[in-house]
C-alpha cells in the first residue's frame, strides 16, 4: 500500500478516521440519529457492481478523492461521503478523502501524486490539464449548463450579439465556465474580441445582477438558469435574452496521469457501470442539486477547445494565468 502526503499535511489514516468522525458529527447535526446515518451509508452501497480488474490500480492504493467545488474536508464528507463507500465497492479499493483548497493545491497534487481522482468542472479542467496532464474519465452532464446573453427589454438598439459593439456586458466572475468564459465564447463567435476593444467586458464578482437591474452595462452574461433571478430583480419584463449560447462542456471525473492507461480505464469502467448509484450518492444529500438529472458521458480532451478559446478570448493564452479565487 503506498503512504501519501496529505495536502493539510495529516496522515493517511488520520483522514479516514478525521472523515468517519466527521460523517457522523454532521449526520447528527442535521438529521438527530446516528442511526439513520449508518442506513443512509448502506444505502449508498447498495447495488453497487464491482468490476474486475482491481489489480491494475493495486498500487496506488489507497486511491484519494477530491472536488475543486468543495472547501474543507468536513463539506467534502458531508457531500461525497455516499459516493466514496460506492466507488470503494465498485472499484474493491480503498478511497480516501483529499481536500483541496484551490485549483492551484489541486494541481500540484496531481504532479506530486497526492491526488487520484477529481470531479472538476470545464474551466478548471482546461487548466489542470496543461498544467498537470490532467487525464479525461468520465464527463457528467448537467440540464440547462449553458451560457446566455441578455438585454433590457426596452433597449430596441440590441437585436443580436453583434450590436454589442463598443458596448459594455457584466459577467460573473473571471473563470466561471457560464457566467464569464461561456458569453465570452458567444461574443467571440460573434466576432466581436475584448482584447481588441470590440467590447469591454466587466466581470463582477457576485454583484453582476443587482449592477445591471441598476442601470450599468448594456447586457449581462451569465447562465442561462439566472434568466429567473434577473426577472425577479428587474421585473418579468424589464429583461429578456438577447441569444442563448450552446451547451457548455460537461463536468467531469479526470485522474491524474501518473495512474497510467489501464488504471485510469479500470476506474472509468467502475463509474460507468454503476453509474445511476453514483449519480444517486452525488445528490442524495441535497448539496448538488445541479447533478439532478444527470448523465456519465464519454469526456474527451477535445470537448474543451470552446472552453480554451474562451480563455484566449479573455486574453488568457497562458490557461494557468487564469486567476484562482481561492488562492
Amino acid at each position: 500500500m503506498t503512504e501519501k502526503t496529505m495536502t493539510l499535511s495529516t496522515p493517511m489514516s488520520w483522514t479516514k478516521a478525521l472523515s468517519l468522525t466527521a460523517v457522523g458529527a454532521l449526520a447528527l447535526a442535521a438529521c438527530g440519529d446516528n442511526d439513520e446515518a449508518a442506513a443512509a451509508g448502506g444505502d449508498a452501497v447498495a447495488g453497487v457492481t464491482e468490476v474486475e480488474g482491481a489489480e491494475s490500480c493495486a498500487e496506488h492504493e489507497p486511491l484519494t478523492f477530491s472536488d475543486t467545488g468543495v472547501d474543507g474536508l468536513e463539506t467534502l464528507v458531508l457531500e461525497f461521503e455516499d459516493f466514496r463507500l460506492a466507488l470503494e465497492e465498485a472499484t474493491g479499493l480503498e478511497v480516501d478523502f483529499q481536500p483541496m483548497t484551490s485549483r492551484t493545491a489541486a494541481s500540484m497534487a496531481l504532479e506530486s501524486d497526492d491526488l487520484d481522482i477529481l470531479l472538476t468542472g470545464p474551466a478548471e479542467y482546461v487548466v489542470l490539464q496543461a498544467e498537470a496532464e490532467a487525464v479525461p474519465l468520465v464527463g457528467v452532464t448537467r440540464e440547462d449548463y449553458r451560457a446566455a446573453i441578455f438585454k433590457r427589454s426596452d433597449d430596441d438598439s440590441l437585436q443580436s450579439v453583434e450590436d454589442l459593439e463598443g458596448g459594455t456586458v457584466l459577467t460573473k466572475e473571471v473563470g466561471s465556465t457560464s457566467g464569464h468564459l461561456g458569453p465570452l465564447e458567444m461574443l467571440d463567435s460573434a466576432g466581436l474580441v475584448p482584447e481588441a476593444g470590440d467590447v469591454e467586458v466587466l466581470p463582477l464578482d457576485g454583484t453582476e445582477q443587482e449592477a445591471f437591474a441598476g442601470g450599468d452595462g448594456d447586457a449581462i452574461g451569465t447562465g442561462i438558469s439566472d434568466f429567473e433571478s434577473l426577472q425577479e430583480l428587474m421585473g418579468e419584463d424589464s429583461v429578456e435574452i438577447l441569444e442563448e449560447g450552446p451547451d457548455l462542456p460537461n463536468d467531469l471525473f479526470i485522474a491524474r496521469a501518473g495512474l497510467g492507461e489501464e488504471c485510469a480505464q479500470y476506474i472509468e469502467d467502475a463509474l460507468y457501470e454503476n453509474q445511476d448509484v453514483m449519480l444517486e450518492a452525488i445528490v442524495a444529500t441535497g448539496e448538488n442539486d445541479k447533478y439532478i438529472g444527470s448523465e456519465f458521458v464519454d469526456a474527451e480532451d477535445s470537448d474543451y477547445d470552446d472552453t480554451r478559446r474562451a480563455f484566449e478570448a479573455a486574453g488568457f493564452d497562458n490557461y494557468g494565468d487564469l486567476p484562482d479565487e481561492d488562492e
